[in-house]
């Protein structure tokens, strides 16, 4: 049995699914941290996330970066917590 491979274009779902297939935009911010500056590369999503984080806590993204580094595992790269800090923080909100 040999399976066929089919293109995006060849699937009959009504939306043409490329469209739908967008890389997010991706920026580069230094952040100062307590023991070094940290590049981080993060969606603009994510940013934008932060900066409203920020905005209404009255603080500022460093601040908040350097709260999620000192409380997440050693494993997890920083722009995996800081993502899943912005994700989390409005799933919280979502909910309430």
């Amino acid at each position: 049995m040999q399976f066929q491979r089919k293109s995006l274009s060849d699937v009959e779902c009504g939306t043409d699914l490329r469209s739908l297939m967008v890389w997010p935009t991706v920026v580069s911010r230094t952040i100062p941290l307590t023991d070094r500056h940290a590049k981080l590369r993060l969606e603009n999503a994510i940013w934008s996330g932060l900066d409203e984080i920020a905005k209404k806590q009255k603080r500022l993204v460093p601040d908040l970066c350097q709260e999620v580094d000192s409380s997440r595992p050693a494993t997890m790269p920083l722009t995996s917590a800081i993502r899943s800090y912005v994700l989390d923080y409005f799933r919280q909100a979502g909910t309430r």
